[in-house]
């Protein structure tokens, strides 16, 4: 039988209808491990995208460009050979029967696989299932990136003014007044030891520290996309619910105005930095680039730095680059000598240029605006980290060597745990807080099999005298007796008929009522003796009793 349009639409309808079903069989299934919990995600987002995927093809249908679907109901309900069309629709169904006479169109699905089904989500043994982060190789590419922006800035050139110079094993060393090589970090700051990996998971969503001229490379804008691509993905596979997405476009949303705005943390110059205008020193009191000199390095570079002009070098090299702005304007000099980063001011003034900084700037903010937003969304994930690489660090051999064993004994678990899911329990006894049923004579010492009824619930049964009792608070009680409009007061405990509390408030009410006689009050002696109130008295005032 050929599938019509209108065959089709009913079969997507009950896709997307049994792919709710399992949706609500597979949340109500109880999750005992992480793993378990990771997996139903997985197979809910695949349900989700399926049900997405047919609500599509539905949605192109009921569009019926081509007027597919309404030349199909128009055939289907004409006037002009009704009979014949009906019986040509007749012949077709009981040839599709008579070719496959078993096919039970009936006959309910199997949910069970789909239930069962462990989705592939691949991660590392460092992430452990999508506890903790692995960003070994993204730190390295960093460090890496670090040490070449370093490297280039000191062109292997030392001095006795002070310069930079990378190291055989690749670390960069800075050279200072004295002559002394200190070592010198990722960070560009002076550091005694090499910038550690867990200092990295503090900061690597921080670039405030980042300079200018690093942030506008090209090896830095790749740093930038595989570090967000690692971190989406990895949220990704560990929140497959979530709708990231969608988070990720409202920071886009959000970060244009921000942008335009100049508001953007470390891009208020938009990527177009102010051109500098003076060096805070007066050039015309020296008669030649030699006098400079005289003013040190550390001058000479802070001078250089306020101009945005490189500051490399030997104490020479940059008296000779300063010199050079005392006759000629920053606007005329040539872009070579101006520090990467910085916009020379004969291309701040070239309008076409000036807007190819702005982009190239706005995608390299906007990566770092993601970025940070993703390190808020697995703060959780990052400290947890952080916490694993800090005890990592302390642990010795043998006790990795132990945490090892350990994990693998946890992957061998959900095995056993299989086995342990049929438990015996012929006398149908109560389970305990390990799963198995308790003692029999811890049933019976509570006296579990004494079963109470109470009608005022419903008829509702209560094993043991302790549930029995504890009933009377409970919201089902409150809750009948309010229906029956008495109060639920100490005067009706353990009252469970609706006959019994109903003539022990009428009993109740009578009373209040008034309808009680003083004389026919009762007292009764140390002897148990009953008597009247009258009679009680005589003989309490004669003190026979």
């Amino acid at each position: 039988m050929a599938e019509t349009l209108l065959e089709q639409t009913r079969g997507l309808h009950e896709d997307m209808e049994h792919f709710e079903r399992v949706i609500c069989k597979d949340l109500k299934q109880e999750t005992k491990s992480h793993k378990d919990k990771l997996f139903q995600s997985h197979r809910v987002r695949k349900r989700l995208d399926q049900i997405q995927e047919s609500a599509r093809k539905l949605i192109k249908i009921y569009e019926d460009e081509d007027k597919a679907r309404k030349e199909e109901i128009e055939a289907l309900g004409g006037e002009d050979k009704v009979f014949s069309k009906f019986y040509d629709r007749l012949k077709e169904i009981r040839e599709y029967h008579r070719k496959f006479p078993n096919h039970e169109l009936t006959e309910a699905e199997d949910d069970t696989p789909l239930l069962k089904e462990e989705p592939h989500v691949e991660f590392t043994g460092e992430e452990g299932l999508g506890r903790y982060l692995d960003l070994h190789d993204l730190y390295l590419r960093f460090l890496n990136l670090t040490r070449q922006q370093q490297a280039g800035k000191g062109a292997g050139k030392k001095g006795k003014g002070g310069g930079a110079g990378a190291d055989d094993d690749g670390a960069i060393t800075r050279v200072d007044a004295d002559g002394a090589e200190v070592a010198e970090g990722a960070g560009g700051g002076a550091q005694e030891k090499a910038f550690e990996y867990y200092e990295y998971l503090t900061s690597f969503s921080d670039f405030s520290g980042v300079p200018r001229a690093q942030q506008m490379s090209k090896g830095f804008s790749e740093y930038l996309e595989a570090l967000l691509g690692y971190l989406t993905g990895f949220y990704e596979r560990t929140q497959p619910l979530a709708q990231l997405g969608r988070t990720l476009k409202k920071v886009e949303e959000d970060f244009a105005p921000r942008w335009e705005a100049g508001q953007v943390a470390g891009w208020e110059d938009r990527g177009v930095p102010a051109a500098p205008s003076a060096s805070g020193l007066e050039l015309e009191a020296f008669s030649s680039a030699e006098e400079l000199e005289i003013l040190g390095a550390d001058r000479l570079k802070e001078a250089l730095t306020q101009l945005g002009l490189k500051c490399g070098g030997t104490t020479k090299d940059r008296a000779a680059r300063l010199w050079l702005t005392r006759d000629t304007p920053l606007e005329k000099l040539d872009r070579k000598h101006f520090a990467k980063g910085v916009v020379p001011p004969c291309v701040a003034a070239d309008p076409a240029a000036a807007a190819k900084a702005t982009a190239q700037a706005r995608a390299v903010a906007l990566l770092e605006v993601k970025v940070r937003k993703m390190a808020e969304l697995l703060v959780n994930v990052i400290a947890d980290t952080k916490g694993k690489v800090e005890k990592k660090q302390a642990q010795t051999y043998e006790e990795m060597q132990a945490e090892l064993a350990e994990a693998e004994a946890e992957v061998a678990a959900p095995d056993d745990e299989e086995e342990d899911d049929f438990v015996y329990n012929p006398l149908k006894l109560p389970l305990g807080w390990d799963g198995k049923p308790i003692p029999y004579w811890l049933y019976k010492l509570h006296g579990l099999n004494q079963e109470f009824k109470c009608e005022i619930c419903g008829n509702q049964s209560y094993w043991g005298r302790r549930a029995y009792e504890k009933h009377f608070k409970e919201y089902k009680h409150q809750q009948g007796m309010r229906s029956l409009g008495i109060p639920n007061n100490k005067m009706f405990y353990e009252v469970t008929k609706i006959e019994d509390a109903l003539q022990l408030w009428k009993s109740i009410q009578d009373k209040a009522k008034g309808d009680f006689k003083p004389d026919d009050e009762e007292f009764e002696d140390a002897a148990g003796n009953v008597y009247s109130k009258k009679t009680y008295e005589d003989l309490r005032r004669q003190g026979l009793i």
